[in-house]
């Protein structure tokens, strides 16, 4: 008969996100809509109505600050800010688009903000500022997505009109809400490559011209070419691989945090800025300093010392109490605590009397060795001496 072994459980592996392969649509999605189109969307049902919100650009930011007026209370204020940017963020209303000529549409539409309730504005408020960050973290892909092929094609392709007009976005009033950083950045880096490659291909064309005359010259410099557009392309990759790679495995709700690089290469997070930003920033520094007081860099240096004391401090305590151990361990318990001896009391006792059995046979042993020493060396110096019979 043939025994059927039961199965076991097949182990599986689950791989993190951050290893998983992500294609470039999904990499590039949210950039490419910031881009082309000039936002981002989110739906939001309110009272019955369907809502899409959009990111606000700089632009908006500050027509806004412009609607807060002079004479009214701080919490009229507020509300009246608070409705007017909402009022700005809306795209759309049950499919209609208010972006065309929204300036016309600007009071009405801030005075049926004002009417809503206050949760369901501070609900739009928080739907916004997740999406408000979600755009602010594309700025740092801008600078390496301009090189890719899909941006320079798209490039080539709306070069001749702004990139945020409705002939290239497709959506009407985008050419009223002007570009934003990623756009005026993406555009921006475009020409510089245009400009770039147009001085590459003259200079090529220069070396071969000048290879007629002087070839082994040409070649030499066409080698240190070669060899600097090489490390450009490395280091781009580099840069690219840094980029996505901070990108992609952000968490909800982080921000990147400013860093700065110290002399000996390591990566520092910059807690807090200390450069004095006016006069009475720099008074006040100067004041502490005639006064004797301790600044933040006092107090790190400070902190850092007494960490040294005391690990040396630790390090002498540990080595004094080496120094006074005693040689022979009494009763057989260990200078440290326990015993290592497996088993109880009397293991360890009768542990400790073959360990002193054994020192006291190494003892008598070193003695007749000694002794066998001195005696040879008795009877070699009396054999030595010489005979008075003799003499």
């Amino acid at each position: 008969m043939t025994e059927v072994q039961a199965e076991s459980p097949r182990i599986r592996i689950n791989v993190p996100d951050s290893y998983k392969p992500v294609d470039d649509d999904e990499v590039w999605a949210d950039l490419e809509t910031y881009l082309y189109q000039g936002f981002l969307t989110s739906s939001a049902h309110i009272l019955g109505r369907t809502f899409v919100l959009k990111t606000i650009n700089h632009h908006e930011l500050r027509y806004v600050s412009y609607l807060k007026p002079m004479r009214t209370a701080p919490v009229d204020a507020q509300e009246l800010h608070r409705a007017s940017l909402i009022a700005h963020s809306v795209f759309m209303v049950d499919g209609e688009n208010l972006l065309p000529e929204r300036h016309r549409k600007t009071r009405r539409l801030v005075r049926v903000v004002r009417s809503l309730p206050a949760s369901a504005q501070d609900s739009i408020i928080e739907s916004l500022a997740a999406l408000n960050e979600r755009a602010s973290l594309l700025r740092q892909l801008v600078e390496v997505f301009v090189h890719e092929n899909r941006s320079r094609f798209r490039w080539m392709h709306i070069m001749s009109s702004p990139v945020h007009s409705q002939a290239n976005t497709g959506v009407a009033g985008t050419d009223e809400l002007g570009m934003n950083y990623c756009q005026q950045s993406w555009t921006a880096l475009n020409r510089l490559l245009d400009v770039k490659e147009q001085m590459e291909r003259d200079w090529t064309n220069a070396k071969f011209v000048g290879s007629c005359f002087a070839s082994k010259g040409v070649r030499s410099v066409d080698e240190k070419d070669k060899a600097r557009a090489a490390r450009e392309k490395s280091e781009l990759d580099d840069l690219k691989m840094k980029v996505l790679h901070g990108y992609l495995n952000r968490r909800p709700g982080e921000l990147s945090e400013p860093t700065a690089t110290l002399p000996d290469g390591r990566r520092a997070v910059v807690a807090h800025h200390f450069k004095a930003d006016s006069a009475r920033e720099l008074a006040d520094q100067m004041e502490a300093a005639l006064n004797s007081e301790k600044d933040h860099h006092d107090l790190v240096v400070e902190a850092r010392l007494r960490e040294f004391r005391e690990r040396a401090e630790s390090i002498d305590v540990s080595r004094q109490r080496i120094y006074h151990a005693p040689v022979i361990l009494e009763r057989g318990v260990p200078v440290g605590g326990s015993s290592r001896v497996l088993g109880g009391k009397d293991e360890a006792e009768a542990l400790l009397a073959r360990l002193r059995g054994l020192q006291q046979t190494q003892i008598a042993q070193h003695h007749r060795t000694i002794d066998g020493r001195d005696a040879d060396m008795d009877a070699e110096s009396s054999g030595n001496q010489p005979d008075s019979k003799g003499v």
